[in-house]
């Protein structure tokens, strides 16, 4: 997922470049059809390759194809190479065969820290990484696959890009002893490329190197050719879906999925979670939209300004979060929605993305509900990286407190720890925060006028006399409880009294949400939302309040099943 950005800007690179070039989701990933635990799925991949390379001639009239692969990307570019007909094959990074892919996974699943309660991330139904799931039966047919024991060159040139501890110098003396000219060099940016989408906007050098080979011996179309596409539509069971490009300069990019069936229901939108592209950790989104789609409710997953697919904003660079702009590129997506016939919606975010719902919403009387799940801020501004979110993020204050008796913990302080100098930090900002918010309810309920900026309680309550329905779910212990407590007080307490605004507990989840169980109660909670706003959005939209749900104010650890109490 961190790669999404970064290769966007390559392929963007090599069009310019003159060569045409078609990235594609695998099936059962991203925004193509299926799930990751259909059967056959190494088949469905390289068939997959083979798809898209029928597609790209098809299109464009090319007859030389090249693949470029990343990684797992690699390994199976290699593989489907000859099949497709291959002319270059450049290789980033690839893995030698399935059995070293297995092993890495397995070791990032084991080591990745995982919230209490969630199962282990390797058992009998697969390995759990980063949201998804690799099934046993996928597992044991990529343990035949193995570049090694090929018996022909898979192209006639191929490139090999690789990391420093990586192991592809015996795969590249392999190609050459099968007749393929072969041409080696380092991956120096493999590291920061996998770990953060922040490395997204920097020049690449893996990737110059990779496009200036591709370029040398390749028939280009010519830059000034102009290659139209078909209009793809994605026919689901009970759901079409289509891709848009909409806003200022058709700079922002959404799949919308609208259902055969439609239901009396405002339709979703579905904002970035964090820096995450549309289709949303561990594909989030999709199975959403998807979900959504097949109890009649239309949706559009999109990308906001300089994430994922969606265009750079001028003057800022990409991968930024909490930027206050983003508002304008969410009511865009409500524009895009109404354009399809859908005059109202809920707006449903994540982590960063649950900020930018919630301004949206108050900038926008179109936005009748809003589902809100581990927001790290309630502010916007200039933006932040996702590593500044992370590292300036402080706990509830009853997280500290029983440690303040530690006398490590005061010797830390003592010595200007940077951790502990943090911690200590966001709570006394956290505390005049709170006292400059009272100050301006006090001044307001004297004058009328004159709420802080940043009083999440005044715009939860605007919202709620609007007649909009809030959910705010948190993952039991998550960090962002910290900036929840910082507006509301211990648990939300005074949110917890307001009216249509109820808040949700998940236990066993991280703050992603890349534990399975979570994503589906927070299925089951936004179900819960959308059928409490009903047939109710269109006199929201007028002003008139459809009355809070059921059950208001009252705080519930959702566990085992993912159900709203009633």
């Amino acid at each position: 997922m961190a790669t999404h950005r970064a290769w966007r800007h390559f392929a963007e690179g090599l069009a310019a470049a003159g060569l045409p070039v078609l990235r594609f989701d695998y099936p059962g990933t991203g925004d193509s059809i299926g799930q990751e635990g259909d059967p056959a799925r190494l088949d469905a991949w390289l068939g997959g390759v083979r798809s898209a390379a029928a597609h790209l001639r098809a299109v464009t009239g090319v007859e030389e194809v090249a693949l470029v692969g990343l990684r797992l990307g690699a390994l199976l570019a290699a593989a489907a190479a000859r099949e497709v007909g291959a002319d270059a094959l450049a290789l980033l990074a690839p893995f030698p065969s399935g059995r070293a892919f297995l092993q890495e996974l397995r070791a990032v699943a084991l080591l990745a820290e995982r919230p209490a309660g969630a199962p282990s991330a390797v058992g009998p139904e697969g390995i759990d990484s980063a949201g998804f799931r690799l099934t046993p039966e996928t597992a044991e047919a990529l343990r035949g696959l193995d570049l090694a024991r090929m018996a022909e060159a898979p192209a006639r040139r191929v490139l090999i890009l690789d990391r420093p501890e990586g192991r592809a110098g015996a795969l590249a003396e392999r190609f050459r002893t099968l007749g393929a000219v072969v041409e080696e060099a380092p991956f120096p940016d493999h590291t920061r490329l996998i770990t953060s989408v922040q490395h997204a906007f920097l020049d690449c050098s893996a990737f110059k190197r990779v496009t200036a080979w591709l370029a040398q011996d390749m028939a280009s179309t010519g830059s000034d050719r102009a290659v139209k596409a078909p209009a793809p539509r994605l026919r689901l069971a009970r759901a079409v879906e289509r891709p848009l490009r909409f806003g200022p300069g058709a700079g922002l990019f959404g799949i919308l999925c609208e259902p055969v069936a439609a239901a009396e229901r405002p339709a979703v939108l579905l904002l970035n979670s964090g820096a995450t592209p549309h289709s949303g950790t561990g594909r989030m989104s999709v199975r959403l939209a998807r979900r959504l789609g097949a109890r009649g409710i239309a949706s559009l997953r999109m990308d906001l300004g300089g994430l994922g697919d969606s265009a750079s904003k001028p003057g800022r660079r990409d991968g930024l979060i909490y930027c206050r702009d983003m508002v304008e590129d969410a009511q865009a997506g409500l524009d895009a929605l109404a354009a399809a016939g859908h005059d109202t919606a809920v707006a449903v975010g994540l982590c960063a993305g649950a900020a930018v719902a919630l301004h949206v919403a108050l900038a926008d009387p179109r936005v009748v509900g809003l589902a809100l799940v581990n927001p790290g801020r309630f502010v916007l501004g200039d933006g932040v990286t996702q590593e500044e979110a992370i590292g300036s993020a402080v706990k509830p204050t009853t997280a500290y407190l029983p440690r303040l008796t530690e006398p490590a913990v005061w010797r830390a302080i003592l010595r200007q720890d940077r951790k502990a100098a943090r911690v200590v930090c966001g709570l006394s900002e956290r505390a005049a925060r709170r006292l400059r918010i009272g100050a301006g309810r006090l001044r307001a309920g004297l004058t009328g006028r004159g709420y802080a900026r940043d009083d999440v309680l005044h715009a939860f309550q605007a919202l709620a006399d609007r007649g909009v329905l809030t959910l705010m779910a948190h993952s039991e212990g998550d960090v962002t409880l910290g900036e929840l407590e910082a507006q509301a007080g211990a648990d939300g307490g005074r949110l917890r009294r307001m009216g249509g605004l109820w808040m949700e507990r998940l236990a066993g989840a991280d703050h992603s949400l890349m534990e399975r169980g979570a994503r589906e109660r927070f299925a089951d909670l936004l179900d819960d939302l959308l059928d409490r706003i009903g047939t109710g959005a269109a006199d929201a939209l007028r002003g008139k309040d459809p009355g809070p749900p059921e059950g208001t104010g009252a705080l519930r650890v959702n566990h085992a099943t993912g159900n709203s109490p009633a």
